[in-house]
């Protein structure tokens, strides 16, 4: 089956920067890397919005994304290459396409607002025209302020390399609704919290924030799923987890918990925050609460 290699749980890796002058911090993603390796996880989104994408120029994409391709062992790759012009989508395609990535993640454009459907209809025609290789829609509305509506997905169903979607609105409904209603199609949940819903409801697998800091627990559920065990508790683990992380930014607080976990310190770029000292001090204990750790 065409989907089998996208089957799984995809960790959205974050861009790590140095505290000091923000630069990018190479040797933190080849660690985190190879701890994903080691958890058994099925791949990487790179650049996504935990990686912090719109933060970074298209040289620094195309360097990070260079990087994980040298240093990701097994992982399969994802590249998130959407960007309001897709021109600049299609160049970043071709680029990752060179390197031997093995889908892209299109995010909606999400300058322009009230475009209609005719014109995201559009935007997703010239991109699919355009690149041969597996692609997937990114459905983040709460950022984007786009919906991909099942109108725009029916437009794009006579294109081969079409294969899905990313759902990240974090409503079960449209969530469910995107499984039933498009069987043909690879959908990803977004949201740790809606993971057992969704590998019942049909859902391929996964893109999920804790996979990052605690994949564990991301994986506890979904091979207990594919195993044919009673995921419930697994599921009421990792719901627990993504309720306390989800009191902070996502993007921090992800960083801070890898922090904790023996990779360094690391720092978001502006417009973004890092945890303030007593945000640091809340998630500790919130973590000791729930029994985590912070050793591999």
């Amino acid at each position: 089956m065409v989907f089998e290699q996208f089957e799984g749980v995809f960790t959205p890796i974050p861009t790590p920067f140095s505290k000091t002058d923000r630069s990018i911090n190479f040797n933190f993603i080849k660690k985190h890397l190879e701890f994903l390796n080691q958890k058994k996880v099925h791949g990487v989104v790179v650049l996504g919005t935990n990686g912090e994408f719109p933060s970074l120029s298209i040289e620094e994409r195309k360097n990070v994304l260079s990087w994980v391709m040298k240093f990701r062992g097994s992982l399969r790759v994802i590249f998130q290459a959407g960007s309001s012009s897709f021109v600049e989508t299609v160049s970043l395609c071709d680029y990752a396409k060179d390197l031997g990535v093995d889908g892209f993640l299109i995010a909606s454009p999400y300058y322009y607002k009230q475009i209609t459907e005719a014109g995201l209809i559009d935007y997703y025609r010239e991109i699919l025209n355009r690149i041969h290789d597996p692609v997937f829609l990114y459905n983040m509305p709460q950022n984007t302020m786009v919906q991909i509506s099942h109108n725009i997905i029916e437009s794009l169903l006579s294109f081969n390399n079409f294969l899905g979607l990313k759902d990240s609105s974090g409503n079960w409904e449209d969530s469910k609704k995107f499984i039933e209603n498009f069987r043909q199609l690879h959908i990803f949940i977004g949201n740790d919290l809606l993971l057992q819903k969704g590998l019942e409801a049909g859902a391929g697998g996964c893109i999920t924030a804790a996979s990052n800091t605690f994949p564990e627990l991301v994986m506890n559920v979904f091979t207990s799923f594919k195993n044919g065990v009673e995921t419930e508790y697994s599921q009421n683990q990792l719901s627990k987890y993504r309720k306390l992380i989800c009191e902070y930014p996502l993007q921090p607080v992800s960083k801070y918990i890898l922090h904790l976990r023996g990779f360094g310190d690391s720092s978001v770029r502006a417009p973004l925050q890092n945890l303030t000292e007593s945000q640091k001090r809340e998630i500790e204990r919130g973590l000791a609460a729930l029994g985590f750790d912070f050793f591999r």
